[in-house]
């Protein structure tokens, strides 16, 4: 068994929303090909802008003066990453099987 299939199999136990981004992380001389995809870009930038509010109000909300707590607990914030993490999975998850069938196909 390839090392990246060991190592996806082992994120979809330990880590499931992980394993597409293992897969195409694991993917050599074909992570070009799974980067041009639009489900995979689309993956990323979900993950990005959701991750983005729950950094900036975390690290910086007090200095900022978002917050008057030092050490603050945005659930709701918590909440948008948990959703954006999923759905990121899910994108990069349809893209890596897109595009896995189009390097089989050789159309990638």
């Amino acid at each position: 068994m390839p090392s990246r299939m060991l190592i996806t199999l082992a994120c979809l136990v330990l880590a499931p929303p992980l394993a597409p981004f293992a897969w195409i992380a694991a993917s050599g001389d074909e992570r070009p090909a799974y980067l041009r995809s639009f489900w995979v870009r689309a993956s990323l930038v979900v993950i990005a802008l959701c991750t983005l509010p729950l950094l900036v109000v975390g690290m910086f909300g007090y200095q900022l003066g978002l917050t008057s707590d030092p050490n603050p607990n945005p659930v709701g914030l918590g909440l948008l990453f948990l959703a954006g993490a999923v759905l990121g999975a899910i994108l990069a998850a349809i893209g890596a099987f897109t595009t896995a069938g189009a390097i089989r196909r050789g159309r990638a």
